[in-house]
């Protein structure tokens, strides 16, 4: 059995997010056989008891006796005591579960690259979960599952080239009944019957309470509105009190999901933290009001693919703003285009692509198939990672219209190229192949996604590819070029029975074979 390690927190300031996201991933985790616990601090509001409800251990560490911020110190330090405090008693709590674990998962806006450092040598492999990109990281695989404009290159310098890199939506740590849902529910149109308002568990001024103002002062008794809170938070008494005797209006608390709710729902209102994703997976469209800084970038990404509808940060945003902008969705009733955009942006199978990146290994069975038109934001992706770049024979990036006018005529053109993505069983894409005909061969040009390098499956990923091309082109001569420094490619091609032809001037190697 294999094992994995989670270093997070919950708190009245931290909020829930990190813990759910955390707990959605260790439940994945497990299920595929993995032994999952947990260290997490002590702070006022800390998730250890729902950790502990759902059959994990939690290793506590104590709340903070004072914080005092050296120079330098990371925008949250303020969570902790101090990061070498911090690593010292996880260090002992990792050591105490008797067993060096294969991954070491944090999510802590106030743990860097020092921190995971000191942890190096306590476990196998650490992956962090990061949201903000304003520091450093010692990983080997980097989660950031937002949304943000010049996303691929947020992380440029700030994590080690050998890092796996999982970007973007599509790897958001969802729970299952979103993806399920996801393949269930039509798209929004007509009147807007249902309501959901929810401002994540740390809504400390209260914009449950004011929007939920804003709508009763519309006199809209024929729609219904769920309100979901935090029993602990800081209004739920007063959010109490408002909605008594409004028999639309119905009061939610601690749920284990929001799934059904935004199922049933025709519009959202609510922040731009994590349930944004859960919002675009159920098609949900949403007004959203922005609490923290970090969810600015994202909010003002989602609104230019036109995906929210954002009002603005919570210290600009007026009341009669927020009353005016549900007045006017309202009356415009369900927008079926805007519900598409949502459900074509996150599919809910994130937590599948993230569990897999942890557990492949390089005897896991893999698949070829043909590359499809829906895989062009795919392989432009892979193609324009900076390290993929650096390979390259040319290393600038390459512009999306050029992108789309070439893949597409390598689509039209089965004659002159087979363009393969190559999947794990559960149809995880590790990477593509492509095979182009120059006169009496075919060249090759491989690529591992960014998520799966320094994991031992470039050989994997080629001879899997190959081996459909020996079934669609039996008896074919096959050669490629590889940079004289690109020793892992070089190595791939050698152990895959690849003879040596030449070196050019280019300072290119050139392998070949016959299939």
């Amino acid at each position: 059995m294999w094992s994995a390690v989670f270093r997070t927190d919950a708190s009245a300031m931290i909020g829930i997010g990190h813990v759910v996201r955390c707990l959605t991933l260790a439940n994945s985790l497990r299920e595929r056989g993995a032994k999952v616990s947990f260290v997490c601090r002590e702070h006022s509001g800390h998730l250890c008891e729902l950790i502990e409800a759902q059959d994990f251990s939690v290793s506590r560490l104590p709340a903070p006796s004072r914080v005092t911020l050296a120079e330098g110190s990371l925008g949250h330090a303020a969570w902790l005591e101090g990061w070498l405090e911090d690593s010292e008693q996880t260090r002992t709590a990792v050591v105490a579960l008797g067993e060096k674990p294969d991954w070491l998962v944090v999510d802590h806006y106030g743990l860097d690259q020092r921190w995971e450092n000191a942890m190096r040598a306590s476990v196998g492999r650490i992956m962090a979960i990061d949201d903000l990109a304003d520091r450093e990281h010692d990983c080997d695989l980097l989660l950031d599952q937002n949304l943000v404009a010049r996303m691929y290159e947020r992380y440029v310098g700030k994590v080690p080239t050998t890092c796996g890199l999982l970007l973007g939506p599509e790897y958001a740590l969802l729970q299952p009944a979103y993806a399920e849902l996801h393949d269930q529910i039509p798209p929004r149109k007509g009147p807007i019957r249902r309501i959901l308002i929810f401002f994540s568990g740390a809504d400390r001024d209260n914009w449950t309470g004011r929007t939920l103002s804003n709508f009763l002062q519309l006199n809209r008794p024929n729609i219904e509105v769920d309100v979901v809170i935090g029993t602990g938070g800081p209004h739920a008494e007063s959010i109490r009190r408002q909605v008594a005797g409004h028999e639309n209006i119905h009061l939610h608390s601690d749920l284990p999901t929001l799934a059904a709710l935004m199922a049933a729902a025709d519009l959202a209102i609510g922040a731009g933290g994590a349930t944004s994703w859960e919002r675009l997976c159920l098609g949900l469209p949403t007004l959203v009001i922005t609490l923290a800084d970090n969810q600015r970038p994202i909010a003002a990404e989602l609104e230019k693919q036109s995906l929210i509808h954002w009002l603005g940060h919570h210290d600009v945003v007026s009341a009669a703003a927020v009353g005016k902008a549900i007045d006017e969705q309202i009356e415009r009733g369900s927008d079926e285009e805007w519900s598409l955009r949502c459900f074509a942006a996150v599919d809910g199978r994130g937590v599948s692509r993230v569990c897999t990146s942890l557990i492949v290994k390089a005897d896991a069975p893999l698949q070829a198939r043909n590359a499809r038109v829906e895989d062009e934001a795919l392989l432009l992706t892979w193609a324009n990672d900076p390290i993929t770049r650096s390979n390259a024979f040319s290393s600038e990036p390459i512009p999306a219209a050029t992108h789309r006018s070439w893949f597409h005529s390598r689509l039209g053109n089965p004659e002159g190229c087979r363009l393969y993505i190559v999947e794990t069983s559960d149809c995880v894409a590790l990477g593509q192949v492509r095979f182009e005909r120059r006169e009496q061969a075919w060249e090759i040009d491989y690529a591992l996604a960014p998520a799966f390098r320094s994991r031992r499956l470039g050989r994997s990923l080629l001879e899997t590819a190959l081996q459909q091309l020996r079934l669609d082109l039996p008896g074919v001569l096959i050669f490629g070029r590889v940079k004289v420094g690109n020793r892992s490619s070089r190595r791939v091609f050698e152990s895959l029975g690849f003879e040596t032809r030449r070196e050019d001037r280019s300072g290119a190697v050139e392998y070949c074979r016959a299939l």
